[in-house]
């Protein structure tokens, strides 16, 4: 009998443990995608700052053409597209799903931020809105990746 009641405190401690031990992993985790999209916000804000700087400019925007901010660490995972008015920024590999959804709450549940589907942003939770991303880039996005657009108007 005392064997059967040792053991079955010790299994309740083991699970206690890994389910603490998942929590904790989880939240870290999540504090990682959420720092990624505060990285992301940053560099599409460099980005758009150059482009109000640089109004006629079309096409990639080096890193080492980007503004210095105090609020931006470098991150060589952003790529960046302008077309027209428009700004693109995407990652260069692959990241975690939860990136378009930390990406989405940052940008207030506008519909230009979200996800690349077949060579249009979609936003997370609405697939009716599918705003068209540049021919010179479409394919190159992969379907899931996050995608982060702009418009700019310099004054």
């Amino acid at each position: 009998m005392y064997v059967f009641a040792i053991f079955a405190v010790m299994a309740m401690l083991i699970a206690g443990y890994e389910t603490f031990g998942a929590e904790q992993m989880m939240s870290a985790y999540r504090a990682s995608t959420q720092s990624l999209a505060l990285n992301m916000a940053e560099y599409r804000q460099s980005v758009i700052d150059y482009v109000l700087a640089h109004p006629s400019f079309q096409g990639r925007v080096s890193a080492n053409q980007l503004p210095s901010s105090a609020h931006y660490a470098p991150n060589a995972l952003w790529q960046n597209y302008v077309q027209g008015n428009t700004v693109i920024v995407y990652p260069t590999s692959p990241v975690s799903p939860e990136l378009v959804v930390d990406i989405a709450r940052l940008a207030q549940g506008s519909v230009f931020a979200g996800s690349a589907q077949n060579g249009n942003e979609v936003p997370p939770g609405n697939p009716s809105v599918a705003i068209p991303l540049p021919a010179a880039i479409a394919a190159s996005i992969p379907n899931g990746m996050p995608v982060w657009l702009a418009q700019v108007y310099p004054g």
